[in-house]
């Protein structure tokens, strides 16, 4: 590989990490992956595991190798795969790989981010259960401790994070929070680009949202939209950047389902240790995070 990537967005999942690779892509001194998330480093964790997305990742290095085949003269050469961050044996993975190798990872509220999560999984069909029979681990599908895997586990962030940490040292990694990129993504852009060592007077179209919550326009479109072989064929059809155009012709932005308050006081106990110790471990105060709501 004549440039290898040298800086790498590994998480968490709907924490904003889809408009920050477009807003780097835009760059000149900037490359990213042709697939936003190659799942390289992970992708033999996911298989074992059988991650019930069935996404087609990057599996060899030639194919790894052709994602930046496209590299000139720029500085900065990076990929966006989020199920980095969970998976232990990752971080020393991209060590082995590029031991000088940049970090970037975003955090979000876990109960928000799981709500989140399991809102996108319901819309593309791959879990019918209810998030609070998940929570419970109550259920017969095949599919339960992985879908408690993604809503919570994923969510658990002290030992995700300290293990970048413990790999690139605490220089190497640069931790936001999804408040940081909602109150001011313009400051937030600018600082990574001073962490990569590029130019931080490029300005970013920032303006335009990615990945945003959107319902289908009717239940014929929703019943489409599940089956995976159509969102394939669209992604294969018109390309990975073209998606959200399509998405736009089919679906409405609108305002996204409230999670229960008795249901969010029960994930805020769950996670509220691990809020704390990671709290501590990138010296932020998350205290926010752990305000019970009125029921």
């Amino acid at each position: 590989m004549k440039k290898k990537p040298n800086f790498f967005i590994v998480g968490a999942p709907k924490a904003g990490t889809t408009s920050l690779y477009y807003y780097l892509e835009e760059h000149p001194e900037v490359y990213m992956s042709v697939i936003k998330e190659t799942n390289y480093f992970s992708n033999t964790e996911i298989r074992e595991q059988g991650l019930y997305y069935n996404e087609e990742g990057v599996v060899s290095p030639g194919e790894y190798e052709a994602q930046f085949a496209g590299v000139a003269n720029e500085n900065a050469i990076g990929e966006a795969s989020v199920s980095y961050l969970f998976y232990p044996s990752v971080p020393q993975k991209i060590k082995e790989f590029n031991p000088g190798a940049r970090i970037i990872i975003v955090l979000r509220n876990p109960i928000e981010r799981g709500f989140s999560h399991y809102l996108m999984d319901k819309r593309l069909g791959f879990v019918k259960m209810s998030l609070e029979d998940i929570l419970s681990q109550k259920g017969k599908s095949n599919s339960l401790g992985l879908f408690y895997q993604q809503y919570i586990g994923l969510g658990l962030y002290y030992e995700q994070v300290k293990r970048y940490f413990d790999n690139f040292g605490r220089g190497r990694v640069k931790v936001f929070l999804y408040e940081d990129i909602v109150s001011d993504i313009d400051k937030v852009v600018k600082e990574i680009y001073n962490f990569l060592g590029v130019d931080d007077s490029y300005i970013a179209a920032t303006d335009k949202k990615h990945n945003v919550f959107l319902a289908p326009k009717n239940p014929f479109i929703e019943k489409l939209y599940t089956l995976k072989f159509v969102r394939s064929a669209i992604k294969k059809i018109f390309g990975e950047k073209l998606q959200d155009s399509i998405k736009n012709l089919f679906f409405a932005k609108e305002k996204k389902p409230q999670l229960d308050k008795a249901l969010e006081n029960k994930m805020i106990e769950l996670f509220s240790a691990d809020i704390f110790n990671t709290g501590q471990l990138i010296d932020r105060d998350l205290s926010n995070w752990l305000k019970k709501k009125d029921e």
